[in-house]
């Protein structure tokens, strides 16, 4: 549920100062390739389908990034692609051309863009989607991005709490929602959000598994385990490490399956 990929358009997001902040932050190394690169090392990994996800800036043109990543989708067999949107830049007539692009739902990223997810700026994007049941994918909790610089690079945690999505979750309850990253170190504010709202899922992405909280584990275990999803946030974090560590995780096997693949499975 989570794979962006790492070519010209995902390393002139970020000053070269962040981008090895974040690098380090993850142990990873991130390296310039394109789509078929990425793609080929994806599959060599395991991966059988997965969401494409752009990379949302403060202040940027969504169009060519959107046009980017349904390029990228219509000539692969397994990637499923995410548009990105400018709240200052007509959201609504940018999501409508996103859908008839063929891309199956909205990636937010509340710090980057400096915008709440319940930004009023946001609700025709919302309205959009909710007419096909559409899905968001929103960053929420701490971010690698900035992390380790003197001021974490000037991005404020605040915009990714979870509780901005409980606001448009009640809203909109024909759109899913997806918490990226179990909104950590709000992630017991995003298992409440989650058990009290049916459209509302938590994703497992920027986190080794075994430094994932216990609580989320239980929670993925019993309640919420048609609601969980797995993600990598390759190319920081390499599929096939996350998997292996997720092997030693204690979970039923009826869980494992739903969490990595059948849960997304129905959402799509």
């Amino acid at each position: 549920m989570h794979v962006h990929i790492p070519d010209s358009a995902f390393f002139s997001a970020f000053s070269e100062k962040v981008l090895l902040a974040s690098a380090s932050y993850f142990r990873a190394k991130v390296e310039l390739k394109s789509f078929e690169q990425a793609e080929e090392e994806l599959k060599s990994q395991g991966v059988s389908s997965y969401a494409l996800l752009p990379v949302p800036t403060r202040d940027f043109d969504p169009q060519p990034l959107n046009q980017l990543v349904s390029s990228y989708a219509s000539k692969s067999d397994i990637a499923i692609g995410f548009a990105c949107v400018n709240p200052a830049r007509e959201p609504k007539a940018t999501i409508k051309r996103a859908l008839d692009l063929g891309l199956a739902g909205v990636k937010l990223h509340p710090i980057l863009q400096e915008v709440r997810p319940d930004d009023e700026r946001l609700y025709p994007v919302y309205e959009a989607l909710s007419d096909v049941n559409g899905v968001v994918v929103i960053h929420t909790g701490t971010s690698g991005i900035g992390a380790g610089l003197k001021g974490g690079g000037g991005f404020r945690l605040d915009f990714s709490r979870p509780i901005y999505v409980d606001n448009v979750a009640a809203s909109f309850p024909d759109v899913n929602f997806v918490l990226a990253h179990f909104g950590w170190p709000w992630s017991t504010e995003a298992i409440a959000i989650a058990l009290q709202k049916a459209n509302v899922y938590l994703e497992l992405s920027g986190w080794n598994p075994k430094y994932i909280p216990k609580e989320v584990w239980v929670y993925a275990n019993t309640l919420l385990q048609d609601r969980v999803l797995f993600g990598s946030d390759y190319p920081f974090i390499q599929p096939k490490k996350w998997l292996e560590e997720f092997e030693k995780i204690d979970l039923k096997e009826e869980v494992k399956r739903k969490i990595l693949y059948q849960n997304a499975e129905k959402l799509f």
